[in-house]
């Protein structure tokens, strides 16, 4: 079920990121063919018009990512029943924060509790925990995927919570930055493992 789950989770991600990739293609190309036939197309009330439809299109889905970035992190430190109620008691009080402060709040929050357990990942990772669940094995790999999912958490509570913050901009570059050094670490991990590692030396043949 466990399995079941996660296989859930990562297509419903590949889903959504793929929708919003073709949402927002679509919107530039809307938006650049408006531009070419009306004049000052910014400033007229059917960009206002636009920007509005765009927001509500992309609203539900930023939601659903959202919420499965958030319950994707538990199950690095949850295995089987237990993960189960990890993610259900994470949703309720989501669900319970969303009602209290409002959906983008609760957003917020699940974003938040998604952030601090991912960063007692990562040092769990650093100590060599065997409790935690990877699908790779070897130590860059995991702490590269470890630094992924900081990544985009952080983007999107950049996105979602900060967008109108003087904070933005620095968030973003720390988000990216995550981003990049997990990118990093996963495509480079069997290159990172061998550094340490002396080459094998040619045996010599006896005269």
């Amino acid at each position: 079920m466990i399995k079941n789950l996660n296989f859930i989770l990562i297509l419903t991600t590949i889903a959504v990121l793929s929708a919003i990739g073709i949402l927002f293609i679509f919107g530039s190309g809307y938006s650049w063919v408006q531009s070419i036939q009306i004049g000052e197309w910014r400033q007229t009330p059917l960009y206002q018009d636009y920007v509005t439809s765009m927001n509500l299109a992309v609203l539900p889905l930023s939601v659903i990512l959202v919420a499965v970035m958030g319950l994707c992190i538990p199950k690095r430190l949850f295995g089987g029943k237990a993960l189960l109620q990890a993610m259900g008691a994470l949703l309720a009080a989501t669900v319970v924060a969303a009602a209290l402060l409002g959906p983008k709040l609760g957003m917020g929050f699940l974003l938040v509790a998604a952030i601090l357990i991912q960063i007692v990942v990562i040092g769990m990772t650093l100590a060599g925990d065997r409790r935690l669940s990877y699908e790779t094995q070897g130590f860059f790999v995991q702490m590269g995927s470890a630094l992924l999912h900081l990544g985009f958490i952080v983007f999107l509570f950049d996105f979602i919570i900060l967008s109108g913050s003087p904070a933005h901009l620095d968030v973003f570059w720390l988000a990216t930055a995550l981003i990049g050094i997990g990118m990093v670490l996963c495509f480079y991990s069997a290159d990172l493992a061998g550094l340490g590692k002396s080459p094998p030396q040619p045996s010599s043949e006896e005269e």
